[in-house]
C-alpha cells in the first residue's frame, strides 16, 4: 500500500472512532447488539436498503426500535458522519485487500474495537483480555 493510501486509511480509522465516540449510548448499544447478533449484516454502501443488511445506523435503529437509520441521523453530526466514514474506510480496505469478505471482516473488527474503547470506558473492557479480539458483546457501552 502506498504511503498516501496508508495515511488516509489511518485517518479514516481515527475519524470513525471519533464519530462513534460522539454518539449517544442507546445508539451505541444498538450497534453493539446488532454486531453481536450477526456480523455479516454490517455492509458498506447500503443506505436505505431494507434487506436485513445495513449500515451501522440502520442496524442500530432496528435494535433500538427506531423507524430507520435515517431517524438516528437527527441525533447528532457524528451520527451523520458514521455511515460516510464507514463506507469510505470499507472502500479503502477493499481496494487494499481486493476481497469484499476480508474488507467486511476488517471493518467489523475496527468498529467493534472502536465501540469497546469508547472514551468513557477503560482501555480494556471487562471480558476482553489483551490477548484476545474484542467481541461485539464486550463492545456494549456500560
Amino acid at each position: 500500500m502506498d504511503r498516501d493510501a496508508e495515511r488516509r486509511e489511518g485517518a479514516l480509522r481515527a475519524e470513525l472512532r471519533t464519530a462513534l465516540d460522539g454518539l449517544d449510548a442507546p445508539i451505541l448499544t444498538g450497534m453493539a447488539s446488532a454486531l453481536e447478533r450477526d456480523r455479516d449484516r454490517l455492509v458498506g454502501g447500503s443506505w436505505g436498503v431494507d434487506d436485513g443488511d445495513g449500515c451501522l445506523l440502520t442496524l442500530a435503529a432496528r435494535e433500538i426500535g427506531a423507524d430507520s437509520g435515517e431517524t438516528l441521523l437527527r441525533s447528532s453530526v457524528d451520527a451523520v458522519r458514521v455511515p460516510v466514514l464507514f463506507d469510505e474506510l470499507w472502500a479503502s480496505i477493499l481496494a487494499r485487500t481486493g476481497d469484499a469478505e476480508t474488507a467486511r471482516a476488517i471493518t467489523h473488527r475496527l468498529v467493534v474495537e472502536a465501540l469497546a474503547r469508547r472514551g468513557d470506558q477503560p482501555e480494556e473492557p471487562a471480558g476482553v483480555d489483551s490477548g484476545s479480539e474484542p467481541t461485539a458483546l464486550s463492545a456494549r457501552p456500560r
